[in-house]
């Protein structure tokens, strides 16, 4: 390592090591930031996180070096990246887009230890998610895309320092953006990604596994043996005590994979105010599958729950 290269950033933004292709990205963003603390002494996360102008901010932030200061004080919540509203924990979100919406991995297995993920949008205004990219390489040619494309879209002219920023991202990346091309699981409205309704997202299931759909648009990933002989009803508006009982048995039964998933279908379809009542099985659910850190992210999804306006007490 010369004078003039940064040194690395720490490798602690998400529950997995971070994929190459993102690496490129924070890369980037990390030496802008470096070149500001040689300048004054100080460093500035702001300059790691935010690129909305071109793509999107960060959801997780690097800490500074050890030695180093900063302002603002640097804390936690830049390592803990949100959920957004209407995910479940297996959506783990890598950029925010500024209009409520994230990007980010689509992780229904942690245990397998995979290097690297789908893409999926989530807009945070419904349930269900958006595939972008098989892996953060095509997610990230997408995101490039887009941005192309609400350059294009909107009267103002694009920023000059964005674009070049897009480009390196895009030399470095080794992708070739395109505003107009078209990408499975999603379509174009303007500038706006819209989800094709007839794409299944599926994954790739190891032997002895299985994946089961589920309202969420993620469903469930898990070992073979882990699912009841039935599948659960995914009901318009559920009741939820007969939820709440069926869950238990399946848990009971040894079968949290497809309690989980009827969990899962309950949230989705049923008000928010049900998601009280049903954390305490769902987080059973993840730990009994050997999931126990997306049982935390579930203390993440405190803020769906809403005021009850139910006609019958649960």
């Amino acid at each position: 390592m010369t004078d003039s290269t940064p040194p690395p950033w720490v490798d602690d933004l998400f529950p997995f090591p971070t994929p190459p292709a993102l690496q490129t990205l924070v890369d980037i963003a990390w030496q802008r930031a470096y070149e500001r603390y040689v300048e004054d002494e100080c460093y500035d996360d702001t300059l790691v996180a935010t690129h909305y102008d071109f793509m999107f901010d960060l959801a997780a932030t690097p800490r500074p070096l050890d030695g180093w200061t900063g302002s603002p004080e640097f804390g936690e919540d830049h390592l803990q990246p949100a959920l957004p509203m209407f995910a479940t924990p297996e959506f783990v979100p890598f950029g925010a887009l500024g209009t409520g919406a994230d990007v980010g991995w689509l992780v229904p297995a942690p245990e397998l230890g995979r290097p690297d993920h789908p893409v999926a949008l989530a807009n945070g205004h419904d349930h269900g998610v958006t595939l972008i990219g098989a892996d953060t390489h095509a997610g990230l040619e997408f995101m490039l895309s887009w941005t192309l494309r609400r350059w294009r879209e909107r009267p103002e002219p694009e920023p000059p320092a964005g674009r070049r920023l897009l480009d390196r991202v895009a030399a470095e990346l080794g992708v070739r953006p395109d505003p107009d091309r078209v990408y499975a699981g999603s379509s174009w409205d303007g500038s706006r990604v819209s989800h094709d309704t007839g794409f299944a997202i599926s994954f790739d299931v190891p032997e002895g596994w299985r994946h089961e759909r589920g309202e969420d648009g993620i469903g469930v990933l898990a070992p073979a043996d882990a699912y009841a002989d039935s599948r659960p009803v995914a009901a318009d508006r559920p009741q939820l005590e007969p939820e709440l009982i069926a869950a238990e048995v399946w848990l009971d039964a040894g079968h949290p994979a497809t309690a989980l998933l009827a969990l899962k279908d309950a949230f989705v379809n049923g008000p928010g105010c049900y998601f009280a009542d049903l954390k305490p099985l769902w987080a059973r659910a993840y730990r009994d599958l050997g999931r126990p850190e997306y049982a935390d992210r579930l203390d993440l999804m405190a803020r769906y729950q809403s005021a009850c306006s139910c006609e019958a007490p649960h």
